[in-house]
């Protein structure tokens, strides 16, 4: 385990929660970003996560996980 820093909050009129993880060490060190919100009505919820590396130069990666509530049914839009 180690130390870290965290802090939430909300946004868009307390529709999206936002979360920060500072002082990671793991990964070559850096910090955690995620944003957590509803999509569809409620019945997709959506997790963005990005990972912000400390060493210059190195670019973020970033994640996105949606989730889709027990019962519905959902069509996925092809492009």
């Amino acid at each position: 385990s180690e130390k870290v820093v965290a802090e939430s909050w909300w946004e868009a009129g307390g529709t999206k929660h936002v979360s920060w993880t500072y002082g990671v060490e793991r990964y070559g060190g850096g910090s955690f970003e995620s944003k957590r919100y509803l999509e569809n009505d409620g019945d997709v919820y959506v997790c963005d996560s990005t990972f912000h590396p400390d060493e210059e130069g190195r670019e973020p990666s970033y994640l996105k996980w949606k989730f889709l509530r027990e019962g519905t049914a959902y069509m996925l839009d092809e492009k």
